[in-house]
């Protein structure tokens, strides 16, 4: 089977990794600098990925006629709009640069970009019947992705399912053996209608949010009764009528490139077509509090020096969108803090943020000096190293993720949903 990716982005990019481990394949991108990186097989940020590319015959060009020999088209471009979440804008303007060199029976054209389903239903359905694009190639599917940035590579080798939408079984049945040459056997596959699984993958990112915002939610009522958000946790998990047992650890809110612009887009789909909006606010409204609480901790410290170690918006990354942790750092910068930011990924990215209003360092033992108050806000597992004798008697330990909760510290440690007992 030959594979031809269109967008080797931040997503595209490890999941033409993975298929060229099975697959012939190409990616293909109207960004010459991207191109030549992989040609060239520079370093990437995202773990695994460089192994990938070193150990593996995947190949890049801006050329899009190569995909004329591709068997199946994989199109993986950005889709992001400020102020309603995710546009099919984007993904079109891809689509008419592929559509001239689609013209087998054999050929399977999958989306894998994340699009309203109003916008399926309205603009990219439309767009295809228009042009009778079912009519010149085998078929077209929707394939939308449940990655993490930071564990991509295991993510798309490993999932726990995969969502397959179809305009017809045959290109489906292809899409279906395409991912059985990748993820064991034991992995469910649901197939549906396109539509239908646009639907799903907004079900899906509504419950992840809001899965976050009930821990954090419990989190705080823990902390107010005197209870332990571990021990919730561990309750919750085994209770079978709640599904899955990621994802049950209160501390920040969610951030990235994604979970925010996944609730934007809930609220923009329901307001559009004439529903209320009021868990996608109330997701909004409990994730932001996570911010402003943290910041009013710091406050009441009365200490006026902060280390605030992990900037990015989850480890393993060196994403700092929408991260919790460098939005509290910011916060603390407006209100006149000293602040100094560590973390051995994402400072580039939290210097673009807050520019010479913040102080950084590639030194762990530097930040863990500087600072009256420190601030864990991101669980980079080199974190879990620290011990009493990383801390003064004096300094205060905010670690809302408890990484140091078993450490016994001898200064003062607040970790969040540990009540007072």
């Amino acid at each position: 089977m030959k594979v031809g990716v269109v967008g080797i982005g931040r997503v595209g990019l490890p999941f033409a990794a993975v298929s060229s481990k099975r697959y012939d394949t190409i990616g293909i991108d109207i960004d010459s600098s991207i191109v030549e990186r992989v040609n060239r097989r520079d370093k990437f940020d995202e773990p695994m990925l460089d192994e990938y590319l070193r150990n593996h015959d995947l190949k890049a060009s801006t050329e899009f006629q190569e995909l004329r020999k591709r068997d199946v088209v994989f199109v993986c471009v950005g889709s992001q709009m400020p102020g309603t979440g995710y546009s099919a804008k984007n993904l079109i303007s891809a689509l008419e640069r592929v559509m001239p060199y689609l013209l087998s029976k054999d050929q399977v054209l999958v989306v894998m970009t994340t699009i309203p389903p109003l916008s399926v239903k309205e603009e990219l359905l439309p767009f295809f019947q228009d042009r009778d694009l079912d009519g010149r190639i085998l078929g077209i599917c929707y394939n939308p992705t449940m990655i993490a940035l930071g564990d991509a590579i295991r993510g798309f080798e490993n999932p726990d399912y995969l969502m397959i939408g179809e305009s017809n079984d045959q290109s489906g049945e292809l899409l279906e053996s395409f991912w059985k040459g990748i993820v064991s056997k034991n992995v469910p596959i649901f197939r549906s209608s396109i539509l239908n699984i646009a639907l799903a993958k907004y079900s899906l990112n509504t419950a992840l949010t809001l899965k976050i915002t009930l821990m954090n939610a419990i989190t705080e009522l823990a902390e107010a009764l005197g209870g332990d958000i571990d021990v919730q946790a561990e309750i919750l998990k085994a209770d079978p009528r709640i599904a899955g047992t990621k994802m049950f650890k209160g501390g920040l809110g969610y951030g990235g490139a994604c979970f925010p612009v996944d609730v934007e887009a809930l609220r923009s789909e329901c307001e559009q077509v004439g529903l209320p909006t009021t868990l996608a606010d109330a997701i909004q409204s409990l994730n932001d509090r996570q911010v402003r609480r943290s910041v009013s901790l710091i406050a009441s410290y009365g200490k006026q020096r902060v280390s605030v170690l992990g900037a990015t918006y989850r480890p393993n990354t060196s994403i700092v969108v929408a991260s919790q942790s460098l939005q509290i750092a910011e916060r603390l910068v407006k209100d006149g803090y000293e602040v100094m930011i560590y973390d051995p990924m994402g400072l580039e990215g939290a210097k673009a943020q807050l520019g010479k209003n913040a102080m950084y360092s590639t030194d762990l033992d530097k930040a863990l000096s500087f600072g009256n108050i420190l601030f864990l806000g991101v669980e980079w597992p080199e974190f879990q190293q620290l011990s009493k004798d990383s801390f003064r008697r004096d300094q205060v330990v905010i670690d809302p993720w408890r990484i140091l909760r078993s450490k016994d510290l001898d200064c003062t440690y607040v970790g969040y949903g540990l009540g007072k007992q």
